[in-house]
């Protein structure tokens, strides 16, 4: 473990993220908010300083890039990047640690927030919210690979430390060239979006803030009722689709768009993800049917709430607070699966519960048939015993730190299903839970310190876990060296 070569390139992506906040500055001036302006130019300022000081006081990159280097990079990339783009909103009046909290959520893209009173804060910080959740959607680490090509080498691992899932989905030989194809259609379906929700009638900057948190599957709306206060079913519908898309492998949505229109649908992992959620909705607005919501309205609300936790977007189109408890049990077991592997959601991805739900059938048929040679298998391909140990440890770790974190949030004085739900969708980046923390509520009451522990939750769920959980072994720390 080389610390230099760590600085190094932690210092070129911060450089490169500086860029982000002459957006804000352009939308303050906008507005007349010169004050919100000057917060967000010395933000970008200082971001700038410690990108280029971090680059030049290291060497270059060697050949020899390796693996667990790129998983500091990729852990202490989302940690700093969230703590610089924090001090917005610190400048704005938050305090330090719901800053922190705030800007973690926003680009991990969980949605959770602190924030009380909507009314006190001005279009660019709102805008600010959206726009680290739209860049967080791919990952500050996509954009640093399509952008920086002079780094492909150290862009593998990079790569690798941020997306280790089950699946490996190459769309171009060059790791550079799937980055800048990822981005460009990340890039169009957000511009689609734009142009569908001004053609339901909503304002250019509140259909671009929340086009910015649908296709990051985040969850930020510059509303503090999120698209309940819209009152707008058209709009409704619009997102529905796009936080759909959001939850789909971005990599197979490219292969449609380049004339292999099979290939959604060939995908074993997408078709178990569109089963989920056609039974999840019907289920959901069955049961709001029966508490004499009318039916197309119940089909709406069902669809929108079903797709929006599933996806971990964590919209709101009802207060489904209010709901009986069979919808909401449907809602929480959606926030255990998450979507689609190799796209914008977070959870455990559907490929990983697909994967565990077979290796589980197989053993119970060893138990009969020891000698028996029962693969598991995927889209009609063997998966390899390492692909299905890692699964397997992935889903281990996840209850374990979904546990740890529970028994801590509800020691600091949270009720219970306040502390299992507010754990769950921080760890799984999803964004509303139950009771104190529902669609209406936040995250503002909780004890400073369980505030602190959902943060760490949102980072290690961002990245999955064993990027950051790998790093603990005291003895890779003990070989490291600045050289």
């Amino acid at each position: 473990m080389r610390l230099a070569v760590i600085v190094h390139l932690l210092g070129g992506i911060i450089r490169i993220y500086a860029v982000t906040f002459a957006a804000p500055i352009l939308v303050a001036a906008w507005y007349g908010e010169w004050r919100d302006a000057y917060g967000f130019l010395g933000a970008g300022l200082l971001t700038l300083v410690i990108g280029v000081v971090a680059v030049r006081a290291s060497p270059g990159i060697p050949d020899d890039f390796r693996r667990a280097e790129g998983m500091a990079v990729v852990s202490a990339a989302w940690l700093v990047v969230a703590v610089l783009s924090a001090i917005p909103f610190v400048w704005t009046g938050l305090g330090p640690i719901d800053a922190l909290f705030e800007s973690m959520s926003g680009l991990t893209t969980t949605g959770s927030t602190t924030l009380v009173d909507f009314s006190l804060y001005g279009k660019a910080f709102f805008f600010w919210r959206g726009l680290i959740m739209w860049v967080g959607g791919l990952g500050v680490i996509a954009l640093f690979v399509a952008v920086l090509p002079r780094q492909a080498i150290a862009g593998r691992e990079l790569f690798f430390a941020e997306a280790p899932g089950p699946t490996d989905e190459k769309l171009t030989p060059q790791l550079r060239q799937t980055a800048m194809a990822l981005w460009k259609l990340y890039v169009g379906l957000s511009a689609a979006q734009v142009a569908a929700l001004l053609v339901t009638g909503m304002p250019l900057y509140d259909a671009v803030c929340n086009t910015f948190a649908t296709l990051a599957a985040g969850g930020f709306s510059p509303h503090a009722q999120s698209i309940m206060g819209y009152k707008n079913p058209a709009a409704e519908w619009v997102i529905t689709v796009f936080m759909f898309l959001a939850g789909a492998n971005f990599a197979l949505q490219y292969r449609v768009l380049r004339g292999e229109p099979g290939a959604l649908f060939c995908d074993e992992e997408f078709r178990a993800y569109s089963g989920i959620v056609v039974v999840s909705s019907a289920l959901v607005a069955f049961y709001l049917w029966q508490a004499q919501m009318p039916v197309l309205a119940a089909i709406r609300h069902g669809a929108f709430q079903v797709v929006s936790i599933l996806t971990t977007t964590g919209f709101a189109s009802v207060d489904f607070e209010l709901w009986s408890d069979q919808p909401k049990m449907v809602l929480l077991a959606l926030m255990f699966i998450g979507g689609c592997a190799g796209s914008a959601s977070g959870g455990p991805k559907v490929v990983r519960h697909l994967l565990v739900a077979r290796f589980t059938i197989l053993e119970l048929a060893r138990t009969l048939h020891p000698r028996a040679v029962l693969p598991v298998k995927l889209g009609g391909r063997v998966v390899p015993d390492a692909v299905m140990r890692a699964v397997v440890v992935f889903m281990l770790f996840y209850l374990l730190v979904f546990a740890v974190c529970t028994t801590i949030v509800a020691l600091l004085g949270a009720d219970l299903v306040t502390a299992i739900t507010a754990t769950i969708v921080t760890l799984g980046n999803t964004g509303p839970g139950f009771s104190r923390v529902g669609p209406m509520a936040n995250f503002a009451h909780l004890h400073p310190l369980s505030k602190i522990v959902l943060t760490l939750a949102m980072w290690v769920g961002r990245l999955e876990l064993l990027t950051v959980l790998a790093l603990l072994q005291p003895g890779l720390w003990r070989k490291a060296r600045w050289r």
